[in-house]
């Protein structure tokens, strides 16, 4: 039998040195104020504003009706009629765009001649 008594079990020691945290992930030090702009809330939130101004101003046409220089813009709700559809046309026209001005993936990797 020996005399020697079991140590009491203590704790790992903590790192005296502040170690970087992982989550740096290659974003630039001038871009992290702005990282709050991927939040979830902030990708709808255009959409509720947009919805809101134009249901504002919708309403505001029942209330005081417009006097238009033709017979078009009588016609009640044409002015928010005429933006959400030259909205769709410009965002709609995105697509073809793309498709006139894409280059393939590796189009920078490529050799070529400097003539």
């Amino acid at each position: 039998m020996t005399n020697e008594t079991p140590k009491p079990k203590t704790p790992p020691k903590k790192k005296t040195e502040t170690a970087k945290p992982e989550t740096d992930h290659g974003i630039h030090p001038l871009a992290r104020p702005f990282l709050w702009l991927d939040s979830k809330w902030a990708r709808r939130a255009p959409f509720w504003i947009f919805l809101s101004a134009a249901l504002g101003l919708l309403a505001w046409e029942f209330f005081h009706p417009r006097h238009g220089y033709s017979k078009w813009e009588e016609i009640f709700g044409f002015y928010e009629i005429e933006g959400f559809f030259g909205f769709c046309l410009a965002v709609l026209a995105g697509w073809p765009l793309r498709k006139l001005l894409w280059r393939s993936e590796d189009y920078y990797d490529r050799e070529g001649s400097d003539d």
